[in-house]
């Protein structure tokens, strides 16, 4: 065995492979444990970005249903103000007025405005083309009048319809009373005032739609504190992500890897398959493997003191 000269490179060979077998598996595990965690943190990335999508057109969704209901709610305020002018105001008019609708979406208001502007005019039109039918000496009920002169009101909004029709009686019954009080102005005329309709007396927010925007404020204010929450953590998460770009760590090892290979394995490999037995050979051979030995060892104590700090 000691006469045989390929027993040192041999060893050599055998002790280098074993090592960097050993050192290469501690590597190959703490990539592939990297490449997990990101592969984790991609995954968590995308469902919170998913999840951020939804929150916000969620929110788009909710704060134009917060603006439509808000404008809802300021036309019904305006309801007896609409009802008692001969002609309806412009959009320009109804703002200088009301101040308040400054917070309101312009878009939607105009829109909201004009749709209801629309089928007023159309029930006001409605109510005057069958007024000769109303008798304003003996007031009946709207309901009952449509059944009565068996109108069709399919097309028309009949809130509307009614508000148009106790419109019309109250202003004539009024007119008539004040002629009579001209002409006959010792004498007090009594007259059956009819029943207003309830949409007359509109209050200035409805407790339904009161309810309704405050249910819509709370979900949009839970919806924004969501939003707020996931961007944060999804910044979070691309900050970690970006740590994976450079593990100058692992290119160290695999560099102290290659060089073992190449010393310990390679040159003794070399060595053998040439023949070149010569003494400095020997030393050459030796030498390398241990630099390869110390580089091992170095990179090493340096995880360890990594792991430390």
């Amino acid at each position: 065995m000691i006469g045989d000269p390929n027993w040192l490179y041999s060893t050599i060979a055998q002790s280098s492979a074993a090592i960097v077998a050993i050192v290469g598996g501690f590597i190959t595990a703490s990539v592939l444990m990297l490449t997990s965690e990101k592969r984790s943190l991609r995954h968590q990335l995308a469902g919170k970005e998913t999840r951020l999508e939804a929150l916000e057109e969620e929110q788009r969704r909710l704060s134009k249903e917060h603006e439509t209901v808000s404008v809802d709610e300021f036309i019904n305020t305006i309801t007896d103000e609409l009802i008692k002018e001969d002609e309806l105001p412009s959009l320009e008019m109804v703002r200088q007025r009301h101040p308040e609708t400054q917070n309101l979406n312009l878009e939607i208001l105009k829109q909201a405005y004009e749709e209801t502007s629309k089928r007023r005019l159309e029930a006001r039109h409605f109510i005057g083309q069958h007024s000769k039918s109303i008798d304003i000496s003996n007031y009946i009920p709207f309901d009952k009048w449509v059944s009565k002169d068996r109108l069709n009101i399919s097309a028309y909004d009949p809130e509307l319809l009614e508000q148009e029709y106790n419109r019309l009686v109250t202003y004539e019954r009024e007119f008539r009373a004040e002629q009579q009080k001209r002409a006959r102005p010792l004498i007090v005329e009594t007259y059956a005032v009819p029943p207003r309709s309830p949409a007359l007396h509109m209050p200035k927010i409805s407790p339904y739609g009161q309810r309704r925007l405050e249910s819509i404020g709370e979900r949009l204010s839970n919806a924004t504190h969501e939003i707020s929450v996931l961007k944060h953590e999804v910044a979070d998460l691309n900050d970690r992500l970006a740590s994976f770009r450079d593990p100058r760590d692992l290119r160290w090892g695999l560099c102290v890897l290659a060089w073992l290979a190449g010393v310990g394995i390679l040159f003794p490999l070399i060595v053998i398959a040439k023949e070149a037995y010569l003494p400095i050979m020997k030393q050459s051979a030796l030498v390398l493997f241990f630099s390869g030995l110390l580089a091992i060892f170095g990179y090493v104590v340096f995880q360890i003191n990594r792991l430390r700090r």
